[in-house]
């Protein structure tokens, strides 16, 4: 692959990491002249459809985000069978490998780290993409201390039918996982919040919450223990951060923080010794206790009661089977039959699936019912400009023929948080974009104007201070380029009180440097008469002093020589 030339654009120069199924170049893209990076789809896989239209996704999710703390990516495509993405080239190691070399970050910095990730998050859900796979090898620190969230391999857009054929699908590293994805449930934003919450874990404590010989143990113990506060493993980690970490990490997505500005707001309170709005959640049995009434999105697996060696093991084997069935999706009927010995699991009735999109949520629970289908709906939410309730998308799509006990996932709006636009007169640009996003806001467009303020500071924006509008929002504003140019106008040969009024009149000060050295002779008679200026005609910042010099006596005539 080295020195192969990608799209007749991207030379691959050297292989700089591999994953399980890509790998990641080096490269150098001929048309702007930059360093890339490129990731490549492994040969085997990209023989295959459905890890290529993965990998395809993987592009479109990423593409959609545009964010200083996300990895951009450039273009995609494919050059004969290899498949590549071209994403910005980051100097720098990722999180992983300083947590491997045995250090531990203190808490003022590991708590700037999951601020600066948390922004990332917010601005992937805000585009409806979730990461699920939130861990330390996909976290950045470039050599100038930015943060980067990069590989989006497995993210999910929360709508479209693309999504489809991975609403079971358990993916993501067991260690950092949520326990919904480690019982292979549907997924929202707050288990990205989950994972980010095991990642500062890991900074803090120098080991994640949990660990086990194998996956499965570890997605065993996500699902069913109660870590130890991080405090336990290092006693510098404050309480207020400890009550930050345990609430990310609860088992019942309903009390973790809801979104990643919740969770940024109270990192960035523990970092100013503020109080937290995170409190001690309750232990594993009195969780459980709160969520009876909606046992299909919170239910904990009970915990393992049969005698040692035997429980355990039965455990287990369902997990795993759990986890099989999960990943290979569709194949399971297949399997199933296989072992059978070729008998079939009984037929149920397929029903096309009404329009649901549109509906107010209860509406659209009642129609599903009344058209005969037996279970409830999976409910995730977005933000969304429609009235909070309406159905933005299903899955199955309107009219698909579907089995009457198949489990729907509906998308809900969710009600628009409003914030105020902050003042950003008198910032710079970095500080304005820095204001905006700590106020849940998105910097928009930068565009800068003539002004006689310090060149870099805000001059305007829109929408203006004190503004209420949606949380997400972009904020545009404009920069002083400083103060705009102005011709100096031609005063040679005017009279010295006319030259002096026109430089006066265009915004320029007057000088009258006495008399020329050298006498000019284009300009009628006169000493009064401007010989010449300096500067000359041309552009020049306003208030500039033009010095005007007048033309000297002329000399006399040379004599005629005596005959």
């Amino acid at each position: 692959m080295s020195e192969a030339v990608l799209g007749g654009r991207y030379r691959v120069e050297a292989r700089i990491g591999a994953g399980g199924m890509a790998e990641v170049f080096r490269g150098f893209d001929t048309t702007l002249h930059r360093t890339v990076a490129i990731k490549t789809l492994n040969a085997p896989y990209a023989r295959d459809a459905s890890f290529v239209e993965r990998f395809r996704r993987e592009a479109q999710a990423a593409a959609r985000l545009s964010h200083p703390n996300i990895v951009a990516t450039y273009d995609s495509g494919a050059d004969g069978t290899t498949q590549f993405i071209v994403m910005e080239f980051i100097e720098g190691r990722t999180l992983a490998e300083f947590l491997a070399s045995g250090k531990r970050l203190t808490p003022v910095q590991a708590t700037e780290i999951a601020e600066k990730v948390c922004d990332a998050l917010t601005a992937a859900h805000g585009q409806g993409v979730i990461h699920r796979d939130i861990k330390p090898g996909n976290i950045m620190v470039t050599r100038e201390g930015a943060v980067k969230v990069m590989d989006f391999g497995i993210a999910r857009m929360v709508s479209g039918p693309e999504t489809a054929p991975q609403t079971s699908v358990v993916m993501g590293t067991a260690t950092y996982i949520s326990p919904e994805q480690a019982k292979g449930q549907p997924v929202d934003a707050r288990s990205d919040l989950y994972s980010l919450g095991t990642v500062l874990y890991e900074m803090l404590a120098g080991r994640p919450p949990f660990v086990g010989d194998s996956s499965v143990a570890v997605a065993y113990k996500q699902v069913n223990e109660t870590p130890e506060p991080p405090s336990v493993h290092n006693p510098d980690v404050p309480p207020r951060l400890d009550a930050v970490i345990m609430r990310a990490l609860a088992k019942n997505p309903a009390n973790r923080y809801q979104d990643a500005a919740e969770f940024r707001a109270d990192l960035e309170r523990v970092r100013r010794g503020q109080e937290v709005e995170a409190t001690p959640l309750l232990p594993l049995a009195g969780e459980a206790t709160q969520v009876i009434s909606r046992p299909r999105s919170t239910e904990v697996l009970p915990p393992m009661i049969d005698p040692p060696g035997t429980g355990r093991k039965v455990w287990l084997g369902i997990l795993i089977g759990v986890l099989v069935v999960g990943v290979i999706a569709g194949g399971g009927v297949l399997l199933a039959n296989g072992l059978l010995g070729g008998k079939t699991t009984p037929s149920v009735a397929l029903k096309p699936m009404p329009k649901l999109v549109g509906l107010d949520q209860t509406a659209a629970i009642a129609a599903l019912k009344k058209a005969g289908f037996t279970k409830d709906p999976v409910i995730t939410t977005q933000i969304s400009t429609q009235t909070a309730g309406t159905v933005l998308s299903q899955d199955p799509p309107e009219t698909t023929p579907t089995q009457t006990d198949a489990v729907v996932t509906l998308v809900v709006a969710k009600a628009v948080k409003q914030v105020s636009v902050p003042n950003l007169s008198t910032l710079t640009a970095d500080q304005a974009r820095t204001a905006l996003i700590a106020a849940g806001l998105k910097p928009g467009a930068e565009t800068t104007a003539p002004s006689t303020a310090p060149i870099g500071q805000v001059i305007g924006q829109t929408p203006a201070s004190g503004t209420p509008v949606a949380k997400g929002t972009s904020v545009s504003f404009v920069t002083s380029s400083g103060p705009a140019a102005v011709t100096v106008p031609n005063v040679v040969c005017l009279t010295l009180g006319n030259a002096t009024a026109r430089l006066s009149h265009a915004g320029f000060t007057a000088a009258n440097g006495g008399p020329a050295t050298t006498f000019n002779a284009t300009c009628p008679p006169g000493n009064s008469r401007i010989a010449s200026q300096d500067p000359g005609p041309g552009p020049q910042p306003p208030g500039t002093t033009v010095t005007i010099f007048t033309n000297p006596p002329s000399p006399s005539p040379t004599p005629s020589p005596t005959p």
